[in-house]
């Protein structure tokens, strides 16, 4: 690396060094930069630049706005790593939330102190509405999304470091108690929606611990009644634009679900069903293949499926319940019976089993006195002989 320096006034000096070859024209790249001060500091910024250079710590200065990479993100890099539902949130954060507050800070001035007046902002007055802020989970949201930003401006070598290693007031959220139906609850709800059309779609829920996108988006191909297993393959996505079938969003999220006895009984007579419902309308083969349509065959959309089991599951008395907590009592039910935790990861798509138990460990009151009583029963034993 080479670099020179130019006096340009009595106390300002021009430094000039290579930045080396531009990877996408081949060309060499010089940088241009005025200091002011004696040229012996003239001198130590210049070997402090090329330093930087020389490591691949060096920012070329830049007086692009956070709005201005916020839509540079939203643009070329987060499409390649979300959905069309997430990526619409993610514009919706940027849009209402980051942009009218901070969107006209240079990025490279954007720093902790600046974050931490956003967060207080969003906490006491950012509501859209004028009525109040923001609840501390709509905050955190907001935290995690601006520092996937930054982090990309980081590697894009737009920032040196991220400003959030300097925020004080990181938002922080107090885990909800996750609400899960009982025994008698379960069976209140299933009675209640017997007959209904909703019923196989809960009790597909309440049996596997499928999410609402899998469950709306399982097709009679994806399942082998013979063999009582399913496979999550698909799931549907409601965004703005519309109805869409994707693919799940990992490959833990792609997986085989042993099925129950009583639930495989269940689809032989809701297949056979359908079937007669079909004929009945003249409405011929299903090509959709859909094993829980609407009425004349259409996949259902989430949003409304949604309202529908919550006026439901108030009518049958456990309004506190959703149908995503269909999931919850599922899998809680299996750590509670004992199935080891990585079993029940893999039956619920997690990411690997610290996540289901990150989630969930707080629901199996008495581990820690049976912990004690192993531990216990192996000091007896050690000190009797």
């Amino acid at each position: 690396m080479r670099g020179n320096i130019t006096r340009r006034g009595k106390s300002s000096w021009r430094l000039k060094f290579d930045l080396g070859t531009d990877p996408a024209t081949g060309k060499r790249q010089t940088q241009f930069v005025t200091v002011r001060g004696t040229k012996k500091e003239a001198e130590a910024e210049l070997s402090r630049r090329l330093n930087q250079v020389e490591e691949g710590s060096y920012v070329e200065k830049t007086a692009a706005t956070v709005a201005e990479y916020c839509q540079h993100w939203l643009k070329t890099i987060a499409p390649s790593k979300a959905s069309a539902k997430t990526l619409e949130r993610y514009r919706e954060i940027v849009d209402q939330h980051i942009v009218p507050t901070l969107g006209a800070t240079a990025l490279q001035k954007l720093d902790g102190p600046k974050i931490d007046t956003f967060y207080a902002t969003l906490r006491t007055a950012g509501r859209r509405d004028g009525k109040g802020g923001l609840s501390p989970q709509t905050v955190l949201h907001i935290h995690r999304l601006l520092s996937q930003i930054l982090a990309s401006a980081v590697k894009a070598k737009k920032l040196r470091s991220s400003p959030m290693e300097a925020v004080q007031t990181t938002p922080k959220v107090r885990k909800e108690e996750i609400q899960v139906l009982d025994d008698k609850e379960l069976a209140g709800l299933l009675k209640h929606l017997k007959g209904r059309s909703i019923y196989m779609p809960v009790l597909m829920a309440a049996a596997t611990g499928m999410r609402r996108g899998e469950v709306l988006a399982l097709r009679w191909k994806d399942i082998d009644l013979n063999r009582a297993t399913l496979q999550v393959v698909q799931v549907v996505e409601e965004t703005k634009a519309g109805i869409a079938i994707k693919e799940p969003k990992t490959d833990r999220s792609r997986r085989t679900i042993a099925l129950p006895a009583k639930l495989v009984a269940e689809l032989r007579r809701h297949r056979k069903e359908l079937a007669e419902h079909r004929l009945k309308l003249g409405m011929g083969k299903d090509e959709q293949d859909l094993v829980f349509p609407t009425w004349d065959g259409r996949i259902r959309t989430p949003r409304p499926f949604s309202k529908e089991f919550a006026r439901e599951a108030e009518n049958a008395g456990v309004p506190h319940v959703t149908f995503h907590g269909l999931r919850h009592m599922h899998i809680t039910h299996l750590l509670r019976s004992g199935v080891p935790v990585h079993v029940v990861s893999a039956r619920a798509g997690h990411a690997n089993p610290s996540v289901t138990l990150n989630i969930y460990a707080h629901l199996l009151p008495g581990q820690q006195e049976g912990a004690a009583a192993v531990v216990d029963a192996a000091l007896t034993a050690a000190l009797q002989e």
